[in-house]
C-alpha cells in the first residue's frame, strides 16, 4: 500500500492535535514533533509494504496455491502478517 505525503501529513497533524488536546504529551517544538510523527508513520508504512510482499510471496509458494480473497487465504495472510510484524517488533 502506498500512502501520499499529504495523507501522512494529515495523519501526523491529527495525531499531534489529539495528543496535545488530551494532554497526553507536551511538545516543546511543534515542527520537530510533527517531523518525528511523520517519520514514524512513513517507517510504519514502509515496513507494512515489505511485510505484505513477504507474506504474499510466502502464500504463493505453497504447493496448493491459495486463492486470494478466499477465507483460507485471508486467515493465513493475517497469521503470517502478524508473525512478520512481530519479528520486526511492530
Amino acid at each position: 500500500m502506498s500512502i501520499s505525503e499529504d495523507r501522512i501529513s494529515h495523519l501526523a497533524h491529527r495525531i499531534y492535535d489529539r495528543l496535545w488536546k488530551d494532554d497526553l504529551a507536551d511538545f516543546p517544538d511543534e515542527r520537530q514533533s510533527l517531523a518525528c510523527i511523520k517519520e514514524t508513520i512513513t517507517a510504519f508504512f514502509s515496513v507494512a509494504e515489505e511485510v505484505d510482499a513477504i507474506v504474499r510471496k510466502k502464500l504463493a509458494s505453497y504447493a496448493q496455491a491459495k486463492v486470494p480473497g478466499s477465507r483460507e487465504y485471508e486467515i493465513l495472510y493475517h497469521k503470517f502478517h502478524q508473525e512478520e510484524m512481530a519479528k520486526r517488533k511492530w
